[in-house]
């Protein structure tokens, strides 16, 4: 039987509106945060080699909040460690990386309650990566220790693979996973030289090097980070800084020369835009191969560099007392000035 139109009209009219009060009357779950630290900067505190004066600031993302001592504070007020070196993130977790202690602390990023610890065959531990099926951490103790340790998801240890001279800085991308395997050594004058020139590839496949880069210049390797399918490693000495663009799946290096950077020392990435800061503390974006100089920073000594929200952090420290940090806009207008733990040494978007 058909409808008068009139009537069909009517019941659609009728049906439209009972549907759409429906959608509008279904509540809308608010998303609940994750945890305190959620939205703000983990800043790293070194501590001292010989006491245990590590530590874990937090930063709100507008620079209005800081907390200092938030591991001890969420884990019944536990000792950090000595020498803090680095974080890594998975998912809801952080990698917290002890060099003197020999252990990584892994927490909740986002509430700090620690969830395990990873000691075994660790020797100086100093950076972290990971792929799907595998946590990649570099031991390195600038004599004899030179490896990459490799534990499953389990943080169950699998293997080690030995280098020759260096296992400093490591990036995981797509399948593989880059190892800074040289640096630096020194002189009976201490001056500063090269161990070598190389950038060795893990296949996470197979987890065996498949792949060593040799760098084309004499200078000595500086810093390494990856991002968006491509590995960034910098070199300099003290007049020269040269940038070596990886990509990562193949293996192959472009060498650009950044004619107006003396003595480029760390590298910083957000979004795929690069930054870097040289010895004299000036700070430059990277456009294509061209370096543009933004601002000279203030600091004693440039331990800490990073880049978040575009905005500039860096850490000045002493290793005896507090630290202190210079937030800054690429303007080089000064932000914000944090007084912060023993030996600062580094930022992490959370």
């Amino acid at each position: 039987m058909k409808f008068p139109k009139i009537l069909a009209s009517a019941f659609a009219l009728t049906l439209l509106f009972n549907v759409s009060c429906r959608k509008d009357d279904d509540p809308i779950t608010p998303q609940q945060p994750k945890g305190a630290y959620e939205n703000g900067i983990l800043i790293t505190n070194e501590g001292g080699f010989s006491t245990p004066t590590s530590s874990v600031s937090f930063l709100s993302s507008d620079l209005t909040t800081q907390e200092d001592n938030i591991f001890a504070t969420n884990n019944s007020n536990a000792t950090l460690g000595n020498v803090f070196q680095s974080v890594g993130f998975k998912d809801d977790l952080a990698y917290l990386v002890l060099n003197v202690p020999n252990k990584v602390e892994i927490v909740n990023r986002y509430t700090f309650a620690k969830t395990g610890t990873i000691t075994s065959n660790l020797s100086t531990p100093r950076y972290i990566a990971f792929t799907d099926k595998n946590t990649y951490i570099t031991n390195n103790d600038f004599f004899s220790v030179r490896k990459v340790n490799i534990y499953d998801n389990a943080n169950t240890f699998v293997k080690s693979i030995n280098f020759d001279r260096y296992a400093e800085k490591i990036a995981a991308s797509g399948n593989y996973v880059y190892v800074q395997t040289d640096g630096s050594t020194y002189d009976t004058n201490y001056n500063e030289l090269p161990t070598g020139h190389t950038i060795t590839r893990i296949n996470a496949t197979t987890n065996e090097v498949d792949k060593v880069i040799t760098l084309d210049d004499e200078l000595i390797i500086k810093d390494m980070a990856a991002e968006g399918g491509f590995v960034y490693v910098l070199t300099s000495n003290n007049s020269s800084t040269n940038l070596y663009k990886i990509a990562a799946s193949a293996g192959t290096a472009q060498k650009i020369t950044l004619d107006n950077v003396a003595g480029g020392t760390k590298l910083a990435l957000e979004n795929n835009k690069l930054y870097l800061i040289s010895a004299q503390n000036k700070v430059y974006s990277v456009t294509g191969t061209a370096a543009n100089e933004l601002f000279t920073a203030t600091a004693n000594n440039v331990y800490g560099f990073n880049v978040i929200n575009g905005n500039i952090y860096i850490a000045d420290p002493t290793f005896s007392s507090d630290s202190k940090v210079r937030i800054y806009n690429q303007s080089g207008t000064l932000l914000k000035t944090l007084t912060t733990g023993i030996g600062t040494n580094g930022f992490y978007k959370n």
